[in-house]
């Protein structure tokens, strides 16, 4: 498959699960009272569109920039695929060796919400690193 179709695969697949689960979400808000809100669909549409419109807009203005300099290269990739290797280490030895010490402490039942916490600063540190380690 040629680059732009696998891109354009790419955008409607991820506007469909955008667009399927803001839908899902209001239907669950307003399920239990048995209505649907039609205000928050149309903002969950719109707010894809823009997103989508963003996009677009953003890589025009990099093409026109950058002209076709390839976005990463060999060292890149290198860089990228060293640093996931060592946050994969690192989160693992780190989530068990807190797991371990918060165990000895006495502590056996974890909250559910504190672990949805952790978990998204740790994709947020996760994703961050990615950007730094892709601009070096």
């Amino acid at each position: 498959m040629k680059k732009n179709k696998l891109l354009i695969i790419a955008l409607v697949f991820m506007v469909c699960c955008n667009l399927t689960g803001g839908l899902l979400g209001v239907y669950l808000i307003r399920g239990e009272t048995g209505g649907f809100d039609y205000d928050l669909a149309g903002a969950v549409v719109v707010g894809t569109a823009i997103g989508l419109l963003y996009y677009f807009i953003a890589a025009k203005l990099s093409k026109k920039r950058n002209g076709n300099v390839p976005e990463v290269d060999e060292r890149s990739i290198m860089l990228l695929k060293r640093y996931f290797m060592i946050t994969l280490y690192v989160i693992l030895l780190g989530s068990g060796a807190a797991l371990i010490v918060v165990y000895s402490m006495g502590i056996h039942l974890i909250e559910t919400g504190l672990l949805i916490v952790c978990l998204g600063v740790i994709y947020i540190v996760v994703i961050l690193g990615a950007f730094v380690i892709k601009r070096l």
